[in-house]
């Protein structure tokens, strides 16, 4: 692309000089002498001078062409500067004065000698490529007589690079401790404050396991006994490992099938309660004082519950009979003989063999406030405000934290030390933070384009 942009700001200074750049702006990128102010990626401002000598000879003019070019064919035209001897001068004025045309530059007009001021805005929209590796700026030169154009050597006044802002990947840090954030997926964590003794009903988000039809043997490999298993040990290891969080209760409930007497079925029940409590005792390390264990009997209500929502022929019969005998061996008795038998057939087949297990398992949790999350917190709220120095002096109070490294390394970043800010930003990369490592890309970067701005 091949564009010309025209100057929005004119100053002039005269003072006599060879050709020159000056630093005008304080604020943004110098490379070479050239200001470079980028305004939220979308626009460049641009500040240079130029200035041609006394020694182009009275009769002569010079036309200078500041130009941006990226060396990869495309380039933008800042306006052209003309600098007049003096015998030139009088002359294009006087041809001005009786109407001949004068070629016009799209820039100054001066004397030989003085300097051109440049400070130019450039959208982002205008010349995209701006903003993609190393640009020059250099100024293309013609000497005009009265009847000759000699082109000039071109005049290198400087480069730059586009050098993105940071914009830091900062994620806030859960400050319920190990329990609360294994709740999310975890039902059967509930907080202490959530503690209700059971009964009777069901309890929502429990987990269960299952034992042989009259057995209180607990098996690993038994229906789908192994993975909840592991899942019961594995989330009370992990809040018990965990220093922000703690097990309170470990509420386990023991039920049997309503096959069978009453006596018998509630003996089973209990015994099933006790094995499951010993085996989480046994690969958890955990003492026998946050145990509750409930001898649920029979699981009637839970038998109740399955019917309401099912869809069997017998449901409203079963629902009535469950509903209006009191005594469980009576009302077992006229299960049994309902239709024939038909009727218990199916409910032995399709829903007894689920509350053959050792009944509800629940975990209730505490946490204590976690000091050094909320600290992490209050550091990345400060980051995100801009009050870098402040997020860092508070981010030094928890350094040892792993959760603190990702923010330190932005807080390090924007105090200069840049060492640390990548020493940090490694160490929290390398432990799994994906934050982090959208941070480091972005130094990479930075730090190719500061490169190129050398």
């Amino acid at each position: 692309m091949n564009h010309e942009i025209s100057i929005q700001t004119l100053c002039r200074r005269l003072r006599p000089a060879a050709l020159a750049v000056a630093l005008l702006l304080a604020v943004g990128a110098a490379a070479d002498g050239v200001s470079v102010q980028w305004q939220d990626s979308t626009s460049l401002r641009l500040a240079f001078t130029v200035t041609d000598g006394k020694g182009i000879g009275s009769n002569y003019s010079v036309w200078a062409t500041p130009m941006l070019t990226n060396g990869r064919g495309d380039t933008l035209r800042l306006g052209s500067t003309v600098f007049r001897g003096k015998r030139n001068a009088r002359l294009t004025d006087r041809a001005r004065y009786y109407g001949e045309p004068v070629p016009q530059p799209s820039g100054y007009e001066l004397p030989a000698g003085a300097t051109a001021d440049y400070a130019v805005t450039i959208s982002r929209a205008d010349a995209p490529w701006l903003w993609q590796g190393r640009v020059s700026l250099d100024t293309q030169r013609e000497r005009e007589g009265c009847c000759d154009v000699e082109p000039q050597p071109s005049a290198h006044i400087g480069h730059f690079a586009y050098v993105p802002p940071l914009r830091p990947a900062l994620a806030l840090v859960p400050e319920r401790g190990k329990a609360g954030e294994l709740q999310r997926d975890n039902p059967v964590l509930r907080h202490i404050s959530q503690y209700r003794p059971y009964d009777g009903t069901h309890l929502e988000g429990a987990l269960f396991v299952h034992f042989p039809l009259d057995k209180h043997t607990l098996l690993h490999d038994f229906r789908d006994n192994g993975p909840t298993l592991d899942r019961i040990i594995d989330i009370t290891r992990a809040i018990m490992a965990d220093t922000t969080s703690t097990v309170k209760i470990i509420q386990i409930v023991g039920l049997a099938s309503i096959d069978g007497p009453v006596a018998h079925n509630t003996r089973l029940a209990g015994r099933r309660a006790d094995v499951l409590k010993d085996y989480v005792m046994g690969r958890a390390a955990t003492p026998d004082s946050l145990f509750e264990t409930v001898n649920g009997g029979e699981g009637w209500r839970e038998l109740r519950a399955q019917l309401a929502a099912g869809g069997s022929p017998w449901r409203d019969r079963l629902l009535a009979i469950i509903d209006s005998e009191e005594s469980a061996d009576r009302r077992e008795r006229l299960i049994k003989r309902l239709d024939g038998g038909r009727a218990w057939r199916w409910l032995r087949d399709s829903v007894l063999a689920d509350q053959r297990n050792s009944g509800y398992l629940r975990i209730y949790y505490d946490y204590k406030p976690d000091s050094a999350a909320i600290t992490i917190n209050r550091a990345i709220g400060l980051l995100r405000q801009g009050r870098h120095a402040e997020a860092l002096a508070l981010l030094r109070t928890v350094s040892h934290d792993d959760r603190a490294q990702n923010a330190l390394g932005v807080a390090c970043f924007y105090a200069g030390n840049r060492e640390e800010a990548l020493s940090r930003l490694t160490r929290a990369a390398d432990s799994g933070d994906a934050c982090a490592r959208e941070n480091l890309r972005q130094l990479r970067l930075i730090a190719e384009a500061e490169r190129l701005n050398d």
